[in-house]
């Protein structure tokens, strides 16, 4: 009996406890989705910091002095009212200039997070980057932007003739008349032993430049018989091959956009700085090994522009560095010299803050999501950061010797090792060969009059054109009698 009254207890207290945890998840649920009275009945007051003119494209206050009304525009301003019309609930706001009484921004950014924390303002809508020193005394909502760091470099030029820039002219001179030398060297081995090599003289000057150039792709077809032209033929297959390797990479790296060596003490890097106080982006920098004396600040997308133009021989910069946003806003007005050759995540992108424990912050966090899934940040992004043509520079930093991006073609210094080796091979096959035909025929050789032979043919070429000039001058001096 004790025990069943022990059971039924036992029964009425689990489900006591299942109806406490039921009713708290639900008021839980209501109270993130619709939040507390406080927040329903009062309008929230956001800061919004100013950008002085840079970068408007994300955040843009404008005062008129005549009517002394203020307009708050850019990306963010959209982003964020666009993630309101997402929620169930209608919330009352008032973007509010982070401005002292001159029009003047009211502190660094690190600062109005400090009057969030204060409850001064209940949050701020902007171009405010996530860190986790931040994250300590404000909630943040999820990211609207692009996370991470980005590089600007150069592009390199669209020449239709880039194919030829690899290799110096006498580079290209030489590596060609070693092409036709070793089609002769082997032309001379083979002819006497070979079919294929045999022919009309057209047919035999066309299988010296065939088989030379068709060892450029392996492509050769003719058998070798001589061990000697196979030993030539190898030696030069292994030039080809280093020569066409290392065109390859040259190549690559001059189409390619140059990319910055992190490590590299000798280049200077730009990054972006709205006053004397050290940004999130340097201490991004900074974590990348670069040297302090070596990192130049700038303020604006023309600062940018004319840095990397300049390049670093004339006082500017090999790259850029800053966040995704920026560069995107830069690359819609210079994207025809410029373009972002790597990302490094780094950042965590911007997002709109809020003081510790608002319930607002999950519900704009969905409403972000929201957004992305259904591509509208795409198109908000879009219409912000469209490409515009108006402003580009035609000289391209990536051609210029002076500046650190430029790819040094390969010349003939390059490679005279292997053309010595490639010739000295050939030359001594033909020792080897005309050596042992001396051995072979000495007993010929050694009985022929050399200078009666000589002589003999020299006489034959002086009575062969004595008569052609003889035969034309004829010709001319014809009397056509008159008819």
């Amino acid at each position: 009996m004790l025990h069943t009254e022990i059971k039924r207890i036992k029964k009425q207290q689990a489900a006591l406890l299942y109806f406490v945890v039921v009713f708290l998840s639900f008021f839980a649920q209501s109270f993130a989705s619709h939040g507390d009275s406080s927040w329903s009945n009062k309008k929230l007051r956001l800061a919004v910091p100013q950008k002085s003119g840079r970068f408007s494209e994300l955040v843009n206050i404008n005062r008129d002095p005549r009517t002394n009304t203020t307009t708050i525009s850019g990306f963010c301003i959209d982003v964020f009212k666009a993630a309101v019309e997402e929620l169930d609930y209608q919330l009352d706001y008032e973007l509010i200039p982070f401005v002292n009484a001159t029009g003047q921004r009211n502190g660094t950014y690190s600062e109005l997070i400090d009057q969030i924390f204060f409850q001064n303002y209940d949050g701020a809508v902007g171009d405010i980057t996530i860190t986790a020193n931040r994250s300590l005394y404000v909630d943040f909502t999820l990211p609207f932007t692009d996370l991470g760091v980005g590089m600007i470099a150069p592009k390199g030029s669209n020449n239709m003739w880039i194919f030829l820039k690899p290799l110096t002219t006498d580079l290209w001179l030489s590596t060609a008349a070693f092409f036709v030398l070793t089609g002769f060297v082997i032309w001379l081995i083979e002819r006497p032993i070979n079919d294929e090599f045999q022919g009309s003289m057209s047919q035999q000057i066309g299988i010296i430049f065939w088989f030379s150039f068709s060892t450029l792709v392996f492509a050769h077809k003719e058998k070798l018989r001589s061990n000697l032209s196979r030993f030539v033929v190898i030696v030069w297959v292994f030039v080809v091959l280093i020569l066409t390797s290392s065109y390859t990479a040259t190549l690559t790296s001059m189409i390619t956009v140059q990319h910055i060596q992190l490590n590299s003490k000798e280049n200077y890097i730009g990054y972006r700085s709205d006053n004397s106080r050290i940004t999130n982006t340097k201490g991004v920098i900074s974590n990348l090994n670069f040297k302090s004396t070596n990192l130049k600040s700038f303020k604006s997308t023309d600062d940018y522009a004319n840095a990397l133009s300049g390049g670093i021989k004339n006082g500017g910069v090999s790259a850029i560095i800053d966040e995704i946003p920026y560069i995107k806003i830069f690359l819609s007005k210079y994207s025809a010299d410029y373009s972002m050759v790597k990302s490094i995540p780094s950042t965590n992108g911007f997002a709109f803050v809020f003081h510790k424990g608002c319930p607002l912050v999950p519900d704009l966090s969905r409403a972000i999501a929201k957004l992305r899934e259904d591509g509208k940040l795409i198109m908000m992004e879009n219409a912000w950061f469209k490409s515009s043509q108006s402003a580009t520079f035609t000289s391209s930093a990536s051609e210029d010797p002076s500046n650190n991006n430029y790819v040094n073609p390969l010349t003939l210094d390059n490679f005279r090792g292997l053309f010595l080796i490639t010739g000295v091979s050939s030359t001594l096959a033909l020792a080897m060969l005309y050596g042992y035909w001396l051995y072979k025929n000495w007993h010929v050789m050694k009985n022929c009059n050399f200078r009666g032979l000589i002589r003999t043919r020299f006489e034959f070429m002086n009575e062969y054109f004595s008569k052609k000039i003889y035969h034309r001058t004829g010709e001319t001096n014809v009397i056509h009698p008159a008819e």
